[in-house]
Protein backbone atom coordinates (compact mmCIF):
# COMPACT_ATOMS: atom_id res chain seq x y z
CA UNK A 1 0.00 0.00 0.00
CA UNK A 2 0.66 3.64 -0.73
CA UNK A 3 2.42 4.91 2.84
CA UNK A 4 1.33 8.30 3.79
CA UNK A 5 1.43 10.75 6.53
CA UNK A 6 -1.11 13.52 7.38
CA UNK A 7 -0.71 16.87 9.26
CA UNK A 8 -3.57 18.36 11.23
CA UNK A 9 -3.53 22.32 12.47
CA UNK A 10 -5.78 24.45 14.82
CA UNK A 11 -4.86 27.84 15.95
CA UNK A 12 -7.13 27.95 19.26
CA UNK A 13 -8.91 25.97 21.79
CA UNK A 14 -12.10 27.66 20.59
CA UNK A 15 -12.13 24.90 17.38
CA UNK A 16 -12.84 21.91 20.41
CA UNK A 17 -13.67 19.58 17.69
CA UNK A 18 -11.34 20.66 14.59
CA UNK A 19 -8.27 18.28 15.77
CA UNK A 20 -10.86 15.36 15.31
CA UNK A 21 -12.26 16.51 12.17
CA UNK A 22 -9.29 16.99 10.36
CA UNK A 23 -8.12 13.43 11.15
CA UNK A 24 -11.25 11.87 10.14
CA UNK A 25 -11.56 13.53 6.67
CA UNK A 26 -7.69 12.73 6.58
CA UNK A 27 -8.41 8.89 7.12
CA UNK A 28 -11.77 9.18 5.23
CA UNK A 29 -9.31 10.24 1.92
CA UNK A 30 -7.10 8.09 2.00
CA UNK A 31 -8.93 5.13 2.84
CA UNK A 32 -10.76 5.86 -0.42
CA UNK A 33 -7.85 5.77 -2.10
CA UNK A 34 -6.56 2.68 -0.71
CA UNK A 35 -3.19 4.43 1.29
CA UNK A 36 -2.20 3.34 4.15
CA UNK A 37 -2.04 6.45 6.21
CA UNK A 38 0.99 5.68 9.30
CA UNK A 39 1.40 8.72 10.93
CA UNK A 40 -0.72 12.12 11.47
CA UNK A 41 1.38 15.18 12.45
CA UNK A 42 -0.51 17.90 14.36
CA UNK A 43 0.17 21.19 15.80
CA UNK A 44 -2.72 22.18 18.84
CA UNK A 45 -3.60 25.78 19.43
CA UNK A 46 -0.66 26.93 17.13
CA UNK A 47 -0.82 30.00 14.90
CA UNK A 48 -0.36 29.18 11.22
CA UNK A 49 2.25 31.99 11.20
CA UNK A 50 4.69 29.84 13.13
CA UNK A 51 7.06 28.55 10.60
CA UNK A 52 8.78 26.41 12.79
CA UNK A 53 5.90 24.64 14.85
CA UNK A 54 7.10 21.52 15.94
CA UNK A 55 4.50 19.41 14.31
CA UNK A 56 5.24 20.89 10.91
CA UNK A 57 8.95 20.23 11.19
CA UNK A 58 8.29 16.40 12.36
CA UNK A 59 5.85 16.46 8.99
CA UNK A 60 8.97 17.99 6.55
CA UNK A 61 11.14 15.58 8.50
CA UNK A 62 9.12 12.49 7.52
CA UNK A 63 8.40 13.24 4.07
CA UNK A 64 12.03 13.64 3.87
CA UNK A 65 11.59 9.04 4.11
CA UNK A 66 12.10 7.99 0.74
CA UNK A 67 9.04 4.66 2.07
CA UNK A 68 6.85 8.10 2.25
CA UNK A 69 5.15 8.50 -1.41
CA UNK A 70 1.99 10.87 -0.19
CA UNK A 71 1.43 14.08 2.44
CA UNK A 72 -2.31 14.62 2.46
CA UNK A 73 -3.29 18.06 4.77
CA UNK A 74 -6.93 19.18 5.37
CA UNK A 75 -6.33 22.33 3.22
CA UNK A 76 -3.44 24.79 2.43
CA UNK A 77 -4.19 26.90 5.39
CA UNK A 78 -3.55 24.46 7.57
CA UNK A 79 0.18 24.48 6.54
CA UNK A 80 0.50 27.95 6.77
CA UNK A 81 -1.09 31.68 7.16
CA UNK A 82 2.65 33.32 6.40
CA UNK A 83 3.08 37.07 6.84
CA UNK A 84 4.75 36.42 3.04
CA UNK A 85 3.32 34.83 0.72
CA UNK A 86 6.79 33.52 -0.02
CA UNK A 87 7.15 31.82 3.11
CA UNK A 88 4.61 29.67 2.57
CA UNK A 89 5.42 28.91 -1.39
CA UNK A 90 8.52 27.60 0.13
CA UNK A 91 7.50 25.46 2.70
CA UNK A 92 5.19 23.78 -0.90
CA UNK A 93 8.76 23.75 -1.96
CA UNK A 94 10.41 21.79 0.32
CA UNK A 95 7.90 19.26 0.98
CA UNK A 96 7.78 18.77 -3.03
CA UNK A 97 11.49 18.39 -3.07
CA UNK A 98 11.11 15.54 -0.55
CA UNK A 99 9.83 13.44 -3.49
CA UNK A 100 6.39 13.04 -1.81
CA UNK A 101 3.07 14.04 -3.37
CA UNK A 102 0.76 16.68 -1.48
CA UNK A 103 -2.46 16.81 -1.79
CA UNK A 104 -5.95 18.61 -0.08
CA UNK A 105 -8.28 16.40 1.14
CA UNK A 106 -10.87 19.46 1.35
CA UNK A 107 -10.99 19.70 -2.91
CA UNK A 108 -9.06 16.65 -3.81
CA UNK A 109 -6.34 18.57 -5.01
CA UNK A 110 -2.51 17.77 -5.57
CA UNK A 111 0.24 20.35 -5.10
CA UNK A 112 1.45 21.26 -8.65
CA UNK A 113 4.51 22.58 -9.68
CA UNK A 114 3.59 23.98 -13.52
CA UNK A 115 3.18 28.06 -13.59
CA UNK A 116 -0.50 28.07 -12.64
CA UNK A 117 -0.29 26.21 -10.01
CA UNK A 118 2.51 28.62 -8.78
CA UNK A 119 0.23 31.78 -9.21
CA UNK A 120 -2.71 29.89 -7.43
CA UNK A 121 -0.22 29.15 -4.75
CA UNK A 122 1.28 32.75 -4.35
CA UNK A 123 -2.57 33.84 -4.40
CA UNK A 124 -3.58 31.45 -1.68
CA UNK A 125 -0.45 32.50 0.73
CA UNK A 126 -1.72 36.18 0.43
CA UNK A 127 -5.17 35.18 1.01
CA UNK A 128 -4.63 32.77 4.22
CA UNK A 129 -2.15 35.50 5.78
CA UNK A 130 -4.28 38.07 4.58
CA UNK A 131 -6.91 37.01 7.10
CA UNK A 132 -4.46 36.99 10.25
CA UNK A 133 -3.43 40.33 9.19
CA UNK A 134 -7.22 41.67 9.58
CA UNK A 135 -7.77 39.92 12.35
CA UNK A 136 -4.70 41.33 14.27
CA UNK A 137 -5.61 44.46 13.34
CA UNK A 138 -9.07 44.55 14.70
CA UNK A 139 -7.92 42.89 17.61
CA UNK A 140 -5.64 45.30 18.38
CA UNK A 141 -8.04 47.84 18.19
CA UNK A 142 -10.56 45.74 20.34
CA UNK A 143 -7.78 45.54 23.35
CA UNK A 144 -6.98 49.36 23.05
CA UNK A 145 -10.59 50.57 23.17
CA UNK A 146 -11.11 48.17 26.33
CA UNK A 147 -8.05 49.61 28.19
CA UNK A 148 -8.92 53.40 27.67
CA UNK A 149 -12.18 52.66 29.08
CA UNK A 150 -10.53 51.35 31.94
CA UNK A 151 -10.83 47.50 30.98
CA UNK A 152 -8.47 44.39 32.24
CA UNK A 153 -6.75 44.29 28.14
CA UNK A 154 -5.93 40.66 29.21
CA UNK A 155 -2.91 38.66 30.04
CA UNK A 156 -1.70 36.99 33.55
CA UNK A 157 -3.74 38.57 36.31
CA UNK A 158 -1.38 39.87 38.86
CA UNK A 159 -1.33 37.95 42.54
CA UNK A 160 -3.20 39.45 44.49
CA UNK A 161 -6.00 40.23 42.35
CA UNK A 162 -9.26 38.21 41.26
CA UNK A 163 -10.88 38.52 37.56
CA UNK A 164 -13.96 40.95 37.73
CA UNK A 165 -16.33 39.51 34.88
CA UNK A 166 -19.42 42.18 34.42
CA UNK A 167 -22.36 42.73 32.23
CA UNK A 168 -23.91 46.24 31.71
CA UNK A 169 -22.20 47.12 34.64
CA UNK A 170 -23.44 44.51 36.86
CA UNK A 171 -20.49 42.20 38.57
CA UNK A 172 -21.42 38.62 37.44
CA UNK A 173 -18.62 36.62 38.19
CA UNK A 174 -15.34 36.77 39.94
CA UNK A 175 -12.31 34.71 39.07
CA UNK A 176 -9.88 33.18 41.67
CA UNK A 177 -6.57 31.16 40.71
CA UNK A 178 -6.28 28.25 43.24
CA UNK A 179 -3.06 27.75 44.90
CA UNK A 180 -2.69 24.41 42.48
CA UNK A 181 -2.97 26.11 39.37
CA UNK A 182 -6.35 25.94 38.67
CA UNK A 183 -9.67 28.42 39.01
CA UNK A 184 -12.83 28.89 41.05
CA UNK A 185 -15.65 30.61 39.70
CA UNK A 186 -17.38 32.45 42.64
CA UNK A 187 -20.90 34.26 42.58
CA UNK A 188 -20.05 38.03 42.43
CA UNK A 189 -22.52 38.94 45.34
CA UNK A 190 -22.56 35.80 47.35
CA UNK A 191 -18.97 34.44 46.93
CA UNK A 192 -20.12 30.42 46.50
CA UNK A 193 -18.27 28.68 43.85
CA UNK A 194 -20.16 28.36 40.84
CA UNK A 195 -17.67 25.95 38.72
CA UNK A 196 -14.10 24.27 39.91
CA UNK A 197 -11.80 24.20 36.59
CA UNK A 198 -8.52 22.30 37.16
CA UNK A 199 -5.10 22.99 36.07
CA UNK A 200 -4.89 24.20 32.01
CA UNK A 201 -8.38 24.64 31.99
CA UNK A 202 -9.51 28.34 32.27
CA UNK A 203 -12.82 30.27 32.58
CA UNK A 204 -13.90 32.22 29.25
CA UNK A 205 -15.84 35.34 29.67
CA UNK A 206 -18.80 36.11 26.83
CA UNK A 207 -18.51 38.30 23.57
CA UNK A 208 -20.93 40.82 25.66
CA UNK A 209 -18.94 40.85 28.62
CA UNK A 210 -15.86 43.23 30.28
CA UNK A 211 -13.21 41.95 32.72
CA UNK A 212 -11.72 44.08 35.49
CA UNK A 213 -9.44 43.48 38.61
CA UNK A 214 -11.05 42.99 42.19
CA UNK A 215 -9.17 42.09 45.38
CA UNK A 216 -8.23 38.52 45.80
CA UNK A 217 -8.57 36.77 49.56
CA UNK A 218 -7.33 38.80 52.54
CA UNK A 219 -5.09 37.03 52.80
CA UNK A 220 -3.35 37.61 49.70
CA UNK A 221 -4.00 41.52 49.62
CA UNK A 222 -2.16 41.41 53.31
CA UNK A 223 0.61 39.16 51.63
CA UNK A 224 1.07 41.61 48.69
CA UNK A 225 1.16 44.58 51.42
CA UNK A 226 3.94 42.85 52.87
CA UNK A 227 5.63 42.53 49.79
CA UNK A 228 5.69 46.34 49.10
CA UNK A 229 6.42 46.87 52.62
CA UNK A 230 9.66 44.61 53.29
CA UNK A 231 11.41 45.89 50.00
CA UNK A 232 10.73 49.46 50.79
CA UNK A 233 12.49 48.49 53.88
CA UNK A 234 15.91 46.97 52.60
CA UNK A 235 14.38 43.18 53.29
CA UNK A 236 16.49 40.75 50.48
CA UNK A 237 14.54 39.58 47.15
CA UNK A 238 15.79 36.12 49.03
CA UNK A 239 13.97 36.41 52.11
CA UNK A 240 10.87 38.15 50.55
CA UNK A 241 10.59 35.15 47.90
CA UNK A 242 11.24 32.61 51.34
CA UNK A 243 8.58 34.32 53.42
CA UNK A 244 5.56 33.74 50.33
CA UNK A 245 6.59 30.55 49.78
CA UNK A 246 6.29 29.56 53.71
CA UNK A 247 3.28 30.98 54.22
CA UNK A 248 1.94 28.55 51.48
CA UNK A 249 1.21 31.12 48.60
CA UNK A 250 1.67 30.10 44.85
CA UNK A 251 2.19 31.83 41.63
CA UNK A 252 -1.60 31.72 38.90
CA UNK A 253 0.56 28.60 37.40
CA UNK A 254 0.94 26.52 41.18
CA UNK A 255 4.46 27.14 41.44
CA UNK A 256 6.51 28.35 43.97
CA UNK A 257 7.57 32.23 43.68
CA UNK A 258 11.12 32.76 42.75
CA UNK A 259 12.63 36.11 42.49
CA UNK A 260 12.08 35.66 38.81
CA UNK A 261 7.88 35.77 39.43
CA UNK A 262 8.72 38.10 42.29
CA UNK A 263 10.18 41.39 40.69
CA UNK A 264 7.66 41.73 37.69
CA UNK A 265 5.48 42.29 41.01
CA UNK A 266 7.35 44.95 42.46
CA UNK A 267 7.25 46.82 39.35
CA UNK A 268 3.53 46.52 37.87
CA UNK A 269 1.61 49.71 38.29
CA UNK A 270 -1.63 47.59 38.67
CA UNK A 271 -0.76 47.52 42.58
CA UNK A 272 -1.61 51.09 42.91
CA UNK A 273 -5.07 51.52 40.50
CA UNK A 274 -3.17 52.20 37.04
CA UNK A 275 -3.89 50.62 34.20
CA UNK A 276 -0.82 50.90 31.69
CA UNK A 277 -1.49 48.96 28.12
CA UNK A 278 1.32 49.42 25.15
CA UNK A 279 4.56 49.54 27.10
CA UNK A 280 5.69 47.20 24.40
CA UNK A 281 4.55 45.39 21.44
CA UNK A 282 4.58 41.80 20.93
CA UNK A 283 2.63 40.98 17.68
CA UNK A 284 4.25 39.84 14.88
CA UNK A 285 1.68 41.86 12.60
CA UNK A 286 0.74 45.48 14.32
CA UNK A 287 1.87 47.90 16.32
CA UNK A 288 -0.20 50.45 18.84
CA UNK A 289 0.68 53.93 17.49
CA UNK A 290 -0.76 57.36 17.14
CA UNK A 291 -3.95 55.62 18.45
CA UNK A 292 -4.41 53.08 15.77
CA UNK A 293 -3.40 49.71 14.12
CA UNK A 294 -0.25 50.58 12.03
CA UNK A 295 1.00 47.37 10.18
CA UNK A 296 4.81 46.37 11.28
CA UNK A 297 7.17 44.99 8.63
CA UNK A 298 9.65 43.95 11.39
CA UNK A 299 9.24 40.96 14.20
CA UNK A 300 9.81 40.48 17.78
CA UNK A 301 9.32 42.53 20.91
CA UNK A 302 9.63 46.20 20.39
CA UNK A 303 9.52 48.46 23.59
CA UNK A 304 7.07 51.36 22.63
CA UNK A 305 7.61 55.48 23.97
CA UNK A 306 5.54 56.72 26.45
CA UNK A 307 3.72 58.88 24.10
CA UNK A 308 1.88 55.77 22.77
CA UNK A 309 1.00 54.20 26.25
CA UNK A 310 -2.45 53.97 27.09
CA UNK A 311 -2.80 55.17 30.83
CA UNK A 312 -5.77 54.76 32.91
CA UNK A 313 -5.55 55.92 36.89
CA UNK A 314 -7.63 54.45 39.17
CA UNK A 315 -8.77 51.36 37.21
CA UNK A 316 -9.74 49.83 39.82
CA UNK A 317 -8.50 49.94 43.75
CA UNK A 318 -5.47 49.46 44.57
CA UNK A 319 -3.58 47.67 46.45
CA UNK A 320 -0.78 49.45 47.68
CA UNK A 321 -0.25 52.89 49.04
CA UNK A 322 1.53 55.33 46.19
CA UNK A 323 4.45 56.49 48.15
CA UNK A 324 5.60 52.56 49.18
CA UNK A 325 5.14 52.29 45.57
CA UNK A 326 7.17 54.87 44.69
CA UNK A 327 9.99 53.91 47.50
CA UNK A 328 10.26 50.44 45.67
CA UNK A 329 10.65 51.56 42.35
CA UNK A 330 13.30 53.83 43.55
CA UNK A 331 14.92 50.89 45.04
CA UNK A 332 14.65 48.98 41.77
CA UNK A 333 15.79 51.97 39.55
CA UNK A 334 19.00 51.97 42.40
CA UNK A 335 19.59 48.20 41.86
CA UNK A 336 19.39 48.14 38.22
CA UNK A 337 22.06 51.07 38.28
CA UNK A 338 24.47 49.43 40.23
CA UNK A 339 24.19 46.38 37.94
CA UNK A 340 24.91 48.40 34.55
CA UNK A 341 28.09 47.58 32.65
CA UNK A 342 28.81 48.11 29.00
CA UNK A 343 28.24 44.94 27.05
CA UNK A 344 30.82 44.38 23.81
CA UNK A 345 31.66 42.23 21.19
CA UNK A 346 29.11 39.23 19.87
CA UNK A 347 27.57 38.51 23.01
CA UNK A 348 25.50 41.77 22.87
CA UNK A 349 23.95 40.23 20.03
CA UNK A 350 22.49 37.52 21.25
CA UNK A 351 19.49 36.96 23.94
CA UNK A 352 21.28 33.22 24.21
CA UNK A 353 22.27 32.87 28.23
CA UNK A 354 24.40 29.66 27.77
CA UNK A 355 26.03 31.01 23.75
CA UNK A 356 28.95 29.20 23.28
CA UNK A 357 28.67 26.34 25.87
CA UNK A 358 26.22 23.95 24.27
CA UNK A 359 27.33 21.34 21.97
CA UNK A 360 25.91 18.86 19.89
CA UNK A 361 25.96 15.22 21.11
CA UNK A 362 25.48 13.73 17.39
CA UNK A 363 28.34 15.15 15.52
CA UNK A 364 30.49 17.64 17.97
CA UNK A 365 29.82 20.92 16.93
CA UNK A 366 28.46 23.80 18.37
CA UNK A 367 24.50 25.08 18.84
CA UNK A 368 23.44 28.34 18.50
CA UNK A 369 20.53 30.32 19.45
CA UNK A 370 17.22 30.36 16.98
CA UNK A 371 13.71 32.35 17.64
CA UNK A 372 10.81 31.60 16.40
CA UNK A 373 7.87 33.97 16.45
CA UNK A 374 4.00 33.25 16.25
CA UNK A 375 1.32 35.07 14.62
CA UNK A 376 0.40 36.36 18.10
CA UNK A 377 4.10 37.81 18.43
CA UNK A 378 5.18 35.37 21.12
CA UNK A 379 8.95 34.18 20.75
CA UNK A 380 10.09 30.94 21.20
CA UNK A 381 13.58 30.18 21.47
CA UNK A 382 15.54 27.49 20.67
CA UNK A 383 19.32 26.00 20.00
CA UNK A 384 20.14 24.15 17.22
CA UNK A 385 23.18 22.72 15.71
CA UNK A 386 25.04 25.34 13.89
CA UNK A 387 26.23 22.61 11.47
CA UNK A 388 22.80 20.94 10.60
CA UNK A 389 21.52 24.19 10.14
CA UNK A 390 24.22 25.64 8.09
CA UNK A 391 23.40 22.93 5.43
CA UNK A 392 26.56 20.91 6.63
CA UNK A 393 24.05 17.63 6.81
CA UNK A 394 27.10 15.61 5.79
CA UNK A 395 28.60 16.51 9.24
CA UNK A 396 25.52 16.40 11.09
CA UNK A 397 22.32 14.69 9.97
CA UNK A 398 20.14 15.03 12.42
CA UNK A 399 17.39 17.50 12.72
CA UNK A 400 16.31 18.42 16.56
CA UNK A 401 15.76 21.40 18.91
CA UNK A 402 16.33 22.42 22.39
CA UNK A 403 13.91 24.46 23.63
CA UNK A 404 16.23 27.07 25.12
CA UNK A 405 13.74 28.45 28.45
CA UNK A 406 13.26 25.05 29.66
CA UNK A 407 17.37 24.37 29.70
CA UNK A 408 18.62 27.69 30.65
CA UNK A 409 15.90 27.95 33.18
CA UNK A 410 16.73 23.96 34.06
CA UNK A 411 20.13 25.61 34.11
CA UNK A 412 19.40 28.41 36.67
CA UNK A 413 17.91 26.54 38.70
CA UNK A 414 20.83 23.88 39.89
CA UNK A 415 23.31 27.01 40.08
CA UNK A 416 20.34 28.26 42.54
CA UNK A 417 20.19 25.45 44.49
CA UNK A 418 23.94 25.30 45.12
CA UNK A 419 23.96 28.87 46.08
CA UNK A 420 21.52 28.48 48.67
CA UNK A 421 23.36 25.16 50.06
CA UNK A 422 26.41 26.72 50.27
CA UNK A 423 25.56 29.85 51.78
CA UNK A 424 25.42 28.49 55.05
CA UNK A 425 27.90 25.01 54.63
CA UNK A 426 30.85 25.21 57.03
CA UNK A 427 32.76 23.05 54.66
CA UNK A 428 32.41 25.69 51.99
CA UNK A 429 33.03 28.77 54.38
CA UNK A 430 36.45 26.52 54.82
CA UNK A 431 36.78 26.53 50.66
CA UNK A 432 36.26 30.43 50.80
CA UNK A 433 39.15 30.89 53.69
CA UNK A 434 41.54 28.54 51.75
CA UNK A 435 40.52 30.79 48.41
CA UNK A 436 41.22 33.59 50.52
CA UNK A 437 44.69 32.70 51.62
CA UNK A 438 45.63 31.85 48.15
CA UNK A 439 44.13 35.74 47.03
CA UNK A 440 45.92 37.50 49.63
CA UNK A 441 48.98 36.23 49.26
CA UNK A 442 48.68 36.33 45.08
CA UNK A 443 47.59 39.69 46.11
CA UNK A 444 51.11 40.43 48.62
CA UNK A 445 53.42 39.05 45.80
CA UNK A 446 51.75 41.51 43.19
CA UNK A 447 52.00 44.37 45.79
CA UNK A 448 55.93 44.17 46.53
CA UNK A 449 56.60 43.44 42.81
CA UNK A 450 54.60 46.54 41.97
CA UNK A 451 56.54 48.29 44.77
CA UNK A 452 60.34 47.11 43.36
CA UNK A 453 59.53 48.24 39.76
CA UNK A 454 58.34 51.55 41.26
CA UNK A 455 61.58 51.54 43.61
CA UNK A 456 64.05 50.69 40.04
CA UNK A 457 62.05 53.53 38.10
CA UNK A 458 62.40 56.32 40.70
CA UNK A 459 66.15 55.25 40.90
CA UNK A 460 66.22 55.61 37.18
CA UNK A 461 64.79 58.85 37.50
CA UNK A 462 66.41 59.99 40.41
CA UNK A 463 69.52 59.85 37.77
CA UNK A 464 68.45 61.21 35.34
CA UNK A 465 67.39 64.19 37.26
CA UNK A 466 71.18 64.40 37.68
CA UNK A 467 72.00 65.00 34.65
CA UNK A 468 69.99 67.72 33.82
CA UNK A 469 71.37 69.57 36.88
CA UNK A 470 74.69 69.27 35.30
CA UNK A 471 73.63 69.70 31.68
CA UNK A 472 72.67 72.97 29.83
CA UNK A 473 68.87 72.43 28.73
CA UNK A 474 70.02 72.57 25.32
CA UNK A 475 72.09 69.17 25.65
CA UNK A 476 69.95 67.75 27.79
CA UNK A 477 66.98 68.51 24.97
CA UNK A 478 69.20 67.03 22.41
CA UNK A 479 70.14 64.15 24.70
CA UNK A 480 66.23 62.92 24.66
CA UNK A 481 66.79 63.48 28.64
CA UNK A 482 63.43 65.38 29.41
CA UNK A 483 61.51 62.49 27.54
CA UNK A 484 62.93 60.17 29.49
CA UNK A 485 62.49 61.55 32.85
CA UNK A 486 58.81 62.72 32.01
CA UNK A 487 58.41 58.57 30.38
CA UNK A 488 59.46 57.76 33.72
CA UNK A 489 57.09 59.99 35.83
CA UNK A 490 54.34 58.37 34.16
CA UNK A 491 55.27 55.05 34.80
CA UNK A 492 55.55 56.22 38.20
CA UNK A 493 52.58 57.87 38.43
CA UNK A 494 50.28 54.54 37.22
CA UNK A 495 52.01 52.03 39.37
CA UNK A 496 51.33 54.38 42.52
CA UNK A 497 47.65 54.80 41.22
CA UNK A 498 47.95 50.47 41.31
CA UNK A 499 49.14 50.09 44.29
CA UNK A 500 46.38 48.68 46.43
CA UNK A 501 45.60 48.36 50.40
CA UNK A 502 47.36 45.53 52.17
CA UNK A 503 44.58 42.54 52.16
CA UNK A 504 43.72 40.61 54.88
CA UNK A 505 41.21 37.61 55.83
CA UNK A 506 38.37 39.00 58.05
CA UNK A 507 37.52 37.58 61.43
CA UNK A 508 34.89 33.95 61.39
CA UNK A 509 31.97 36.00 62.24
CA UNK A 510 32.92 38.97 59.86
CA UNK A 511 33.46 36.85 57.17
CA UNK A 512 30.25 34.61 57.39
CA UNK A 513 28.97 37.85 57.42
CA UNK A 514 30.57 38.89 53.73
CA UNK A 515 29.76 35.24 52.74
CA UNK A 516 26.14 35.99 52.73
CA UNK A 517 26.50 39.16 51.43
CA UNK A 518 28.11 38.10 48.73
CA UNK A 519 25.65 35.16 47.87
CA UNK A 520 22.94 38.02 48.24
CA UNK A 521 24.77 39.37 45.38
CA UNK A 522 25.56 36.87 43.31
CA UNK A 523 21.74 35.85 43.37
CA UNK A 524 20.40 39.33 42.23
CA UNK A 525 23.02 38.86 39.68
CA UNK A 526 21.67 35.79 38.16
CA UNK A 527 18.11 36.80 38.83
CA UNK A 528 18.32 40.72 37.69
CA UNK A 529 21.08 41.07 36.38
CA UNK A 530 22.33 41.98 32.49
CA UNK A 531 22.39 39.08 30.56
CA UNK A 532 26.51 39.50 30.13
CA UNK A 533 27.10 39.69 33.54
CA UNK A 534 24.73 36.29 34.04
CA UNK A 535 26.75 34.59 30.80
CA UNK A 536 30.24 35.52 32.27
CA UNK A 537 29.50 33.75 35.69
CA UNK A 538 27.57 30.84 34.22
CA UNK A 539 30.64 30.03 31.32
CA UNK A 540 32.78 30.16 34.50
CA UNK A 541 30.05 27.41 35.81
CA UNK A 542 30.05 25.10 33.65
CA UNK A 543 32.35 23.34 31.94
CA UNK A 544 29.70 21.46 28.89
CA UNK A 545 26.17 21.10 27.85
CA UNK A 546 25.78 18.14 25.78
CA UNK A 547 22.55 17.71 23.95
CA UNK A 548 21.78 14.17 23.00
CA UNK A 549 18.68 13.92 20.63
CA UNK A 550 17.81 10.55 20.58
CA UNK A 551 17.59 10.38 23.86
CA UNK A 552 15.93 13.64 24.33
CA UNK A 553 18.42 14.63 26.98
CA UNK A 554 20.81 17.33 28.04
CA UNK A 555 24.34 16.47 30.19
CA UNK A 556 25.71 19.47 32.26
CA UNK A 557 28.90 19.46 33.19
CA UNK A 558 30.05 21.99 36.21
CA UNK A 559 32.75 23.23 37.42
CA UNK A 560 31.41 24.98 41.29
CA UNK A 561 34.55 25.46 42.23
CA UNK A 562 34.28 28.60 40.88
CA UNK A 563 31.76 29.70 43.34
CA UNK A 564 34.41 29.53 45.91
CA UNK A 565 36.78 32.18 44.24
CA UNK A 566 34.05 34.80 43.11
CA UNK A 567 32.49 34.79 46.73
CA UNK A 568 36.32 35.05 47.93
CA UNK A 569 37.07 37.84 45.82
CA UNK A 570 33.78 39.50 47.38
CA UNK A 571 34.72 38.44 50.60
CA UNK A 572 37.92 40.32 50.97
CA UNK A 573 36.08 43.69 50.33
CA UNK A 574 33.83 45.63 52.88
CA UNK A 575 30.17 43.94 52.20
CA UNK A 576 27.35 46.20 50.76
CA UNK A 577 24.07 46.52 51.39
CA UNK A 578 21.86 44.21 48.79
CA UNK A 579 19.53 46.21 46.87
Amino acid sequence: MTRTVGYVRRSSDSQEESLGQQRERLRRFADERGWDLVAIYEDDAVSGSDLTRPGLQQLLHAAESPQIENVVVWDRNRLARPKDPVDGMLIDRQLRSCGARVFFACNGQELQRDFAAGVLSFIEHHQNGDFLRRLSRDTLRGIADRARRGFWPGGPIPFGFDRLISSADEARRVVRYTDLGGQLVLDAVTGSVLEELPKGRSHKKQEHETCSLTPSSPERVAAVRRVFESYALGSPTRRIVDDLNEAGFRTSRGSAFSIQTLLPILENPAYVGRLVYNRRTLSKWHRYKGGQSVERLDEGVEKRDSADWIVHEDAWEALVDREVFDAVQGRRRRSRESHQVPVRGPASKSDYLLTGLMTCGVCGGRLTGSTKTSGKGKKTRYYVCNRYHSGRKDLCPTRYTVPANLVEEHVLDLIRKDLMQWRDDSTFHDQVRAEMERLVEVSTGAQRQREASRASLQAELDRLRRHLMQLEPEQARALGIYEQADRLTEEVRQLDEETQDAVSIPPADELRRRIVAAFDDLESVMSTGLLEERRQFIAGYIRSIVAHPEEQTVEITFVPALVSQVVARAGLEPATPSS
